[in-house]
């Protein structure tokens, strides 16, 4: 019976002594098995403008610029957002009250849902309070297709007046397969 207790405390103080040394290798196991469960994520750049009930507020026709188009590829990672397409519209003059803003394209295909169809106005992570970032699943692929659309932009006050819209010609030529791909 005392050799029992004694190997027992022996495991004790094993299991004491090398707690630290097993938690690490726990962790380390679990950041190489849960790899894809820990893939990439964007944060929001967009959050719905909120129509309150105030009278006589005019919206004010935009005035937006394609500020940045960016497409997705393949970077070898099945878990990384680089499939991700981007684009980001830049308002050239910020009007003096908050309004948001809805985008609806009006000719042309798209391959994914580009826009929302509340109004919308960039949130606290967007770089600068005229940045609208529209993000969309654009493929993992070495080659993307080419894009010309048409994007109705419309201001909506807090009244929820409109205001007139604005036609935005929105392209992109494409990405061609690399020529040493073969297959």
């Amino acid at each position: 019976m005392v050799a029992i207790s004694n190997k027992g405390l022996l495991l004790a103080k094993l299991t004491k002594a090398d707690s630290k040394f097993i938690m690490k290798l726990l962790i380390v196991f679990l950041i190489f098995i849960s790899s894809p469960v820990i893939a990439g994520s964007f944060r929001p750049m967009l959050e719905e403008f909120k129509i309150t009930t105030e009278e006589g507020v005019l919206a004010i026709r935009p005035d937006f610029f394609v500020e940045y188009i960016h497409r997705g590829f393949d970077d070898g990672n099945a878990t990384s957002t680089s499939d991700a397409g981007i684009i980001t519209f830049q308002l050239a003059t910020i009007p003096p009250q908050k309004q948001g803003y809805t985008f609806e394209i009006v000719e042309g295909e798209f391959e994914d849902r580009l826009f929302y169809e509340a109004p919308v106005t960039p949130s606290r992570f967007a770089k600068n309070k005229g940045s609208f970032t529209f993000i969309w699943l654009d493929g993992n692929s070495y080659e993307q297709e080419a894009f010309k659309i048409k994007v109705k932009v419309v201001g909506v006050s807090k009244s929820g007046a409109l205001s007139e819209p604005q036609f935005l010609e929105v392209s992109h030529p494409g990405i061609k397969k690399p020529w040493w791909k073969r297959w």
